[in-house]
């Protein structure tokens, strides 16, 4: 296996960090080459280099001005540092390049999230979902618009499912799972998704915060003191590590 398909390994199972390691090997094993360029600009991305992921998506462009993905992440980039004009005028860029690219209408879809547009983000989440049943971020989104449009909690339940079916592993899934679940008085089902999340993660701070307020509820007072001291331990994410998204959880009805 070349560094190429091991970075694609890596970044299919959201190694980031590896994955950007075997992608700058691939770029000194064959050259400047702009699919592995725009691979790892969102590796860039993902771990917190928007600086350097704009750079690598500028070399992309250079390299291929035709191909919608460097623009679908800048505008990933953009829309990361609250520029949501200069966001959605890439994503539309990009589908004005590809209309068929799932991922630039997830991009799109979350710009209109941001900007409260939340029926044109939940006709975008779908047009991207439709076009790729395995966009994760598209359905753990589309759980957060359905929620907002007071949409049944079933469909926003249905979606997180779904991208949990994609990626088991997925937190923010887990986490906005335990949210509604707690919301509809569910709470064994809510703690469930929480200690599954802090399985996968024990140092989320939000989830801990949670989940003590879950045990204190069944009187399990020492694992609600030992979440406590796990969020207090850890400061709140601010946006350096990991792909978690910065509009995690669903807001108040």
């Amino acid at each position: 296996m070349n560094h190429f398909d091991k970075g694609i390994e890596c970044y299919n199972r959201r190694d980031f960090r590896n994955a950007d390691f075997y992608f700058k090997k691939a770029l000194v094993e064959k050259g400047m080459d702009a699919e592995t360029l725009d691979y790892l600009g969102r590796c860039r991305l993902m771990l917190g280099d928007s600086r350097g992921a704009l750079e690598l998506f500028d070399q992309t462009m250079k390299m291929r001005p035709t191909w919608e993905n460097p623009y679908a992440g800048k505008a990933r980039v953009y829309a990361n540092r609250g520029k949501n004009e200069e966001a959605e005028a890439m994503a539309r860029r990009a589908l004005m390049l590809n209309a068929e690219s799932a991922d630039s209408w997830s991009v799109l879809a979350y710009v209109c999230e941001r900007t409260m547009r939340l029926k044109e983000a939940k006709s975008c989440y779908l047009r991207a979902i439709e076009l790729d049943p395995r966009l994760e971020e598209a359905h753990v989104h589309l759980s957060v618009v359905y929620y907002q449009l007071w949409e049944p909690y079933s469909k926003c339940l249905e979606q997180l499912e779904r991208a949990l079916d994609v990626n088991p592993q997925s937190t923010d899934a887990l986490f906005n799972k335990g949210l509604i679940n707690k919301d509809l008085r569910r709470y064994g089902a809510s703690k469930a998704a929480f200690e599954k999340l802090l399985a996968i993660d024990p140092e989320d701070r939000e989830a801990n915060l949670e989940l003590a307020e879950l045990y204190k509820r069944d009187r399990q007072y020492e694992k609600a003191q030992q979440c406590m001291a796990r969020a207090r331990e850890r400061r709140s994410y601010d946006g350096r590590v990991g792909a978690r998204s910065q509009d995690r959880g669903k807001t108040d009805r």
